[in-house]
């Protein structure tokens, strides 16, 4: 798996399927508990139907790439430079993103700060603002913990680390500062089409997420789906590609 060296920390991150040059690019951003594997056989699949490069990578604290001790106030505007600097490595400029929850607040945030470099965005169960409901599912996976029953999942993402980034990101999320984070004043500077996808039955998050990107995005349109969670892109995964890529092809064409 290929690295990066930001100059800060090392990052981890690998292709769908092999680079083909001269192919447009769709860089797929994990969740906040998440990583590489998180995605499972989707960027191979966005990879071969869209015929596109896409790249997957673990952020800073997760998966493969370097450990941290502990998330600061606004972390998720953090990710947006190594985003930038990681995608200059390895050449791609005018990308698509998709992005799932933690990860589609940092694709909103990049494709506010980049908008000639972004030609189309999925973002997917995003957080706009700090809901209740996203409080109570973190809360949650921290009682989980606190019982000896770390999802099976987290630790098989992230091995020995998982303890300790649950807890560092959990205590982050759930701090007093972190509860008055909302990027709504960022997105009316994203102009790029966005498509809003979110579960009906979202176990971090509510509609009200969507229809913040649909207020403040010009260009957006949602997809709420039908019996799904918080993540639609494992939970109805044929239906989530086949509308993914009705999106995002026509932005893939030079």
């Amino acid at each position: 798996m290929p690295e990066f060296d930001t100059g800060t920390y090392r990052l981890h991150y690998q292709w769908g399927r092999p680079y083909r040059p001269g192919r447009p690019t769709v860089v797929l951003l994990h969740d906040g508990l998440g990583a590489i594997g998180s995605w499972r056989g989707l960027p191979a699949r966005l990879a071969r139907v869209l015929e596109a490069n896409t790249l997957v990578y673990d952020r800073f604290g997760y998966g493969r790439s370097q450990a941290r001790p502990s998330f600061p106030h606004r972390f998720m505007e953090a990710e947006v430079a190594p985003l930038r600097a990681l995608l200059d490595h390895v050449g791609a400029d005018h990308t698509c993103l998709v992005g799932h929850s933690d990860g589609g607040s940092i694709a909103l945030l990049f494709a506010a700060r980049y908008r000639r470099s972004v030609r189309a965005l999925v973002t997917e169960a995003a957080h706009a603002f700090v809901e209740p409901e996203t409080q109570a599912g973190i809360r949650a996976l921290v009682a989980m913990q606190a019982a000896g029953k770390t999802p099976t999942w987290l630790r098989k993402l992230h091995g020995e680390r998982a303890e300790a980034l649950l807890g560092a990101w959990s205590e982050r999320w759930l701090s007093d500062s972190h509860a008055r984070w909302s990027i709504r004043e960022r997105l009316p500077a994203v102009r790029c089409p966005v498509l809003a996808i979110q579960g009906e039955a979202d176990e971090f998050g509510t509609q009200g997420q969507v229809d913040a990107i649909l207020l403040h995005v010009p260009s957006a349109q949602s997809w709420i789906v039908p019996g799904c969670g918080h993540t639609p892109h494992n939970q109805a995964e044929d239906a989530f590609v086949e509308r993914v890529v009705a999106f995002l092809q026509p932005h893939l064409r030079d």
